[in-house]
């Protein structure tokens, strides 16, 4: 199996940010430390900071004392031999002691380097200002200079004592030459700030354009798919693949418009199922509407002039309204089980007893309507299930009526119930061999105002709710409903319903 490379565009925005930011910094500081050391060799002969050329106070002669320290103590430090070290103090310390200054180095307080004792150069230093040799100090004062520097390396202590007493500070009226160490400092580095500043910039522009485009790019996008879902292009899918919060967005929206696209199917569907329900129902209601008003009609006229007329009339009236109230009463129960009003009143009931009374009723109706009928049962005599009675055989009535209503025209009908056990379910069958049907349609037969084969689309035929009802029924008593068959070769509806332990009612 391969895996999938890890792509910079499932990076995390909070991570691109983050990163964005870090590199912002980074980079400049890693350009800036591999010149450093270039700077500094430049910087330092460039403006004359390696050496002390004064005894006169300035922002120049202070980074020069202290460049000059510095320098004395990497020799100190350095990997050199003794001799080595002292000849390169000379070099440095030369140029000091020309300008009057006194120099005192010792290693391990042990003499190193001596322009004069140990004790003189101390005097000298105090003479200035109070020192203490185990603190480091930088004094520059109108009657003298004075610098105590530590160095160690490994075991090595060294101690380096500088005074001159012939060093001066400027009155602070006299800013010719402060202006110009500062004017020489600016005017000259001016362009290394600017580099530097230059550096920094470009590097965050261009770090932010980067992960601009990167989150921008997607964004436009997904602002694009926007407009095409709003403008009704519901086939519109957003190409942007990635595992950041921008791409589970991208893949969010994307499922949202084929879900909104599937809905708007559905709602289209079941809006056409209605309104075949609607031309259905009202051919169902008219035609024993129809018969009831000719029938009143014939009486009012005095047509039906005996009493067996009147009573056949009668006694249509009263069936047709029957037809009427069952009818209505699908669809009053159709709304009911929609809002989720229904309360079933289940009882342990005894499966057998009970299909026992449904196959003699299902027996005598369909006898009247010249239906074969056949009742086979494979149950226990003591399984029993959970049942509303009253709305389960409303189930059975509307699927017999549905085998009754799609019947073969050329053929004599056939309903076949049967029954059986299992150890925890019971499988009850009703089979006919009616018009039948295949495909899809034997899945969405059981959906609200459903009548799929064109064979069954006809208003003539029907609502279409009845099947509807029966699944919801089934599936509140917890069971489940499913149909089998091939088109011309009849039709099965088969239901499943759990075993219930309790002691069924006699």
């Amino acid at each position: 199996m391969k895996t999938k490379k890890r792509s910079s565009k499932n990076l995390r925005i909070s991570t691109r940010i983050t990163l964005s930011a870090v590199v912002g910094i980074l980079v400049p500081v890693i350009i800036l430390l591999a010149v450093l050391p270039v700077f500094q060799n430049v910087m330092a002969s460039y403006f004359g900071f390696s050496t002390v050329t004064t005894n006169s106070y300035s922002t120049l002669n202070q980074i020069q004392w202290s460049q000059t320290v510095l320098s004395i103590s990497d020799e100190l430090v350095s990997d050199s031999n003794e001799a080595h070290k002292i000849k390169s103090i000379n070099e440095f310390v030369t140029p000091l002691e020309k300008l009057g200054s006194v120099i005192y180095i010792e290693k391990n307080g042990a003499p190193l380097y001596a322009t004069t004792s140990k004790a003189d150069t101390i005097a000298k230093a105090e003479a200035i200002v109070p020192i203490n040799t185990e603190n480091n100090i930088n004094f520059f004062g109108e009657n003298g200079m004075v610098i105590v520097s530590h160095a160690q390396r490994k075991s090595e202590r060294y101690t380096l004592i500088i005074a001159n007493e012939n060093y001066t500070v400027n009155d602070v009226s006299q800013r010719f030459a402060p202006q110009n160490i500062t004017h020489l400092l600016f005017s000259k580095t001016g362009f290394i700030m600017l580099l530097i500043a230059g550096v920094f910039i470009l590097a965050i522009i261009i770090i932010s354009l980067i992960t601009s485009k990167t989150i921008s790019k997607p964004l436009r996008e997904l602002s694009s798919g926007a407009n095409e879902i709003a403008n009704g292009n519901l086939d519109y899918v957003i190409d942007y693949d990635s595992t950041n919060e921008i791409g589970v967005t991208v893949k969010s929206f994307n499922h949202m418009t084929d879900r909104l696209k599937q809905s708007l199917k559905r709602q289209n569907s079941i809006e056409e199922s209605r309104k075949e329900m609607i031309a259905g129902v009202a051919h169902d209601l008219r035609t024993p509407l129809t018969s009831v008003k000719g029938y009143v009609e014939g009486l009012m006229d005095g047509i039906a002039n005996t009493p067996e007329k009147q009573a056949l009339y009668l006694k249509t009236i009263y069936s047709s309204t029957l037809s009427m109230e069952r009818l209505l009463d699908e669809l009053l129960t159709v709304s009911r089980l929609e809002l989720g009003n229904i309360e079933l009143d289940l009882k342990p009931i005894n499966i057998n007893d009970f299909l026992t009374d449904c196959a003699e009723e299902i027996g005598a109706e369909l006898g009247e309507l010249d239906f074969d009928f056949s009742y086979v049962n494979h149950c226990d005599d003591d399984f029993s299930v959970m049942l509303d009675t009253d709305r389960f055989q409303r189930v059975i009535r509307n699927i017999v009526s549905n085998s009754i209503k799609y019947a073969k025209k050329d053929i004599r009908g056939r309903i076949e119930l049967a029954a059986q056990s299992y150890q925890k379910s019971v499988i009850i069958t009703l089979s006919d061999n009616g018009i039948g049907l295949e495909g899809e349609s034997l899945t969405k037969i059981f959906d609200n105002f459903y009548r799929a084969d064109p064979a069954r689309t006809k208003t003539s035929e029907g609502s279409g709710i009845g099947l509807a009802v029966s699944k919801q029924i089934v599936e509140l008593h917890g069971g489940k409903i499913w149909a089998t068959g091939r088109e011309g070769k009849g039709l099965t509806i088969l239901i499943s319903l759990p075993r219930t332990e309790e002691h069924y009612e006699q």
